[in-house]
């Protein structure tokens, strides 16, 4: 924790921006208890498998997001991902009174920023992140990784517990923590788009849309759709 009450994350140009500590720390609460209420049904594990193109899009936007200068700068030896899928409709689709955004509305509005986002795409993605899925070893990035899992950030981010001080302990050299949700495509297999989020002590935070093509055989970023910077 800082001494100003505020955490940060890290977005793709490495630009640090402040959110205040309670917005964090209510996020990772309701990521860990919906990651506890799965763990307490059966079966126990998420029902649906990553497929290995969603590998694929997720390891090239690691590798476009944390290479080169900005990383050896920033000291980041290994990213740590949650090991779970999570598409933050919970926290995205509300409108300024707390009311739930229909979907049709939040499509169009993701529409408008960025016309080239295909509507197969966007289906794709909803239907995906019906189901939370498992991450497994399966990225495979240029920089180190790490999977954690909900049982591990309970120990850590309980209400007695070491929180961020003691996250940093156990993973040291990390950029904080990264989380996806699964990954939708066109029909054509050419354009995927997902939301990630990273969250960590120190000054920023952000969750973004990302809308990714594939060009001569690699994914590339074509755009980031912020939705919230603090």
């Amino acid at each position: 924790m800082s001494e100003n009450g505020l955490v940060s994350t890290i977005d793709r140009m490495g630009h640090n921006v402040c959110v205040p500590k309670n917005l964090t720390t209510i996020l990772l609460s309701l990521l860990l208890a919906l990651a506890s209420c799965n763990r307490g049904h059966s079966p126990v594990a998420p029902k649906r498998e990553m497929s290995a193109a969603e590998y694929e899009v997720l390891t090239a936007w690691i590798d476009s997001t944390f290479t080169g200068k900005e990383r050896v700068a920033k000291g980041l030896t290994k990213i740590v991902v949650f090991d779970t899928t999570d598409s933050d409709d919970d926290h995205l689709l509300k409108d300024e009174n707390g009311q739930p955004i229909p979907r049709e509305k939040m499509a169009e509005s993701l529409r408008k920023k960025d016309p080239a986002l295909q509507q197969a795409a966007l289906d794709a993605f909803q239907r995906v992140n019906t189901q939370q899925a498992f991450l497994r070893r399966s990225l495979h990035p240029s920089i180190d990784y790490q999977l954690v899992t909900a049982a591990q950030l309970d120990s850590i981010f309980c209400k007695h517990c070491g929180f961020w001080p003691e996250y940093y302990k156990q993973f040291p050299g990390s950029q904080g923590l990264l989380i996806f949700s699964g990954v939708g495509f066109s029909a054509d297999g050419t354009q995927a788009f997902f939301y990630f989020s990273n969250r960590c002590e120190g000054q920023g935070g952000a969750g973004d849309y990302v809308i990714m093509e594939k060009h001569d055989g690699r994914w590339v970023i074509q755009k980031d759709i912020g939705m919230w910077v603090s």
